[in-house]
């Protein structure tokens, strides 16, 4: 057993230990107390004494696209998110294997070091099933879906059974779905997505309300986003805009019923905020790449007072400057003036919740995962603090 100690330690938002201690058993956490408590606990094999320090439940970090770590500095910040993903498919045009491998290897390490012990990755190729699968971090990895042809729903669906049959879950990988977005998948392959996952028990999550182009799309059919899919040669002659908004438009195909993580989640009504409500679906929230899109300002207050399970995402550094989900915090904690508890409570239990995984990991308690980060603290504090 090991002993692992420091000045404070943070059980869960509403619970500080001053003098704080935890005792690791294998994978679990046997006990939790302060020092003086539990330092004469027999079979205590090492001490770990981090010392001016405080002791988290591992960060966790619900929306990320490791494979573009490689990305960063590389593409300019936009509010069209359509040039963006050009700038995105140009900058990765050349790349082979290795150049996804090192991508994605360099951004687990860069997660570790800022504290975060569970990641939920979008696996765009199968390189990151398989780079993933070695890694310490726990992960949820969801295998990315793309098809906007209608008739195309059961081929694809029948493919990703066979490309994701070689991948086993175990006890730190679990494989999910992630179809794109409402403007890259048609109703019918969300439907099938829904019935496969009903049937084998995978999560899933989804983009959607990512930016008002999005909108325009589905209740117009107008606006940047197909003529962007025409350039792709992706969009299909017969598609006709089914006059909804995104949350309304997942109602309609089911995908609500699947307690989904919902991805952004940026330009809402208060009718889809009820919709989400009432669907127990979760809301990742990446604040600093919505800075980087030069989104207005996210409604995550609007979903945290309707009780909706809101977690904190990076997304990639194709948007952002860290995959660190203590910065996320800092920015929340300095422009939406979220509560320290709050801020907490999203990057720990939410960010859990979110992926299933709130009878294991999000706080320090015993018999869960001992998934910890330590955080050192300043020497010194400012005289006036």
């Amino acid at each position: 057993m090991i002993l692992v100690k420091a000045k404070y330690l943070i059980q869960n938002p509403e619970k500080c230990i001053e003098n704080g201690a935890v005792v690791i058993e294998g994978t679990k956490i046997l006990r939790v107390g302060t020092f003086d408590e539990i330092e004469a606990l027999a079979g205590i094999d090492k001490v770990i004494d981090l010392g001016n320090a405080v002791i988290l439940p591992g960060l966790v970090n619900i929306h990320a696209h490791l494979d573009l770590t490689h990305l960063h500095n590389c593409i300019k910040p936009t509010n069209n998110f359509t040039h963006w993903v050009f700038q995105l498919l140009g900058a990765r045009i050349r790349w082979k294997e290795a150049d996804y491998t090192a991508s994605i290897e360099k951004g687990m390490r860069l997660c570790v070091e800022a504290g975060t012990t569970t990641v939920a990755d979008i696996a765009n190729t199968g390189y990151s099933f398989l780079v993933l699968k070695k890694s310490p971090l726990r992960k949820i990895v969801y295998k990315e879906i793309i098809d906007l042809n209608p008739d195309h729903a059961n081929d694809v669906i029948t493919k990703i059974q066979s490309e994701l049959s070689v991948y086993e879950s175990d006890g730190l990988l679990r494989v999910g779905l992630s179809p794109h977005a409402p403007y890259s998948v048609s109703k019918e392959l969300y439907q099938a997505v829904v019935q496969y996952a009903s049937r084998t028990g995978m999560p899933v999550c989804t983009h959607i309300a990512e930016t008002p182009d999005e909108i325009e799309f589905l209740t117009h059919g107008t606006g940047n986003i197909p003529a962007f899919l025409r350039q792709l040669r992706a969009m299909p002659v017969q598609w006709q805009p089914p006059g909804l908004t995104p949350i309304q438009y997942l109602k309609g195909t089911g995908m609500l019923d699947n307690r989904p993580l919902l991805i952004h989640c940026n330009y809402i009504t208060d009718e889809e905020i009820s919709l989400i409500k009432s669907s127990g679906a979760s809301v990742a929230f990446c604040p600093r790449s919505h800075r980087f899109f030069g989104h207005t300002n996210h409604p995550v207050r609007k979903l945290l007072d309707a009780g909706i399970n809101v977690g904190l995402g990076t997304d990639s550094l194709a948007s952002n400057d860290t995959l660190s989900i203590l910065d996320e915090m800092k920015f929340l904690f300095l422009h939406y003036a979220i509560s320290p508890k709050n801020l907490l409570a999203m990057a720990t239990l939410n960010g859990a919740k979110a992926l299933g995984l709130e009878s294991k990991v999000g706080q320090i308690k015993e018999g869960f995962e001992a998934d910890l980060c330590g955080i050192r603290l300043p020497d010194a504090y400012p005289k006036d603090v």
